[in-house]
């Protein structure tokens, strides 16, 4: 019996093998493309631009604060 299951079986195990590996490794490939992932350096600019974002908002926010108490206006977030 293990003579005809051994028959049945393709010569080219090796062959298979290496076949269904870069089958499984194009499809990884592909699935990763679509996820539209970033590289380390990228994701690094891109949070020091958010930082510098955020304080510059928190100084604006705090320059007009200060510049309605001033006059008397001092926005309690209800203006829209």
């Amino acid at each position: 019996m293990a003579r005809k299951i051994r028959a049945a079986m393709p010569d080219d195990l090796e062959d298979l093998s290496q076949d269904l590996r870069k089958n499984l490794r194009a499809r990884i490939d592909g699935a990763l493309t679509r996820l539209d992932l970033v590289t380390r350096e990228e994701f690094e600019v891109q949070r020091e631009l958010l930082v510098h974002i955020t304080e510059r908002i928190e100084s604006l926010a705090a320059k007009i604060e200060a510049a309605g108490k001033t006059t008397g206006t001092a926005d309690k977030g209800s203006a829209r």
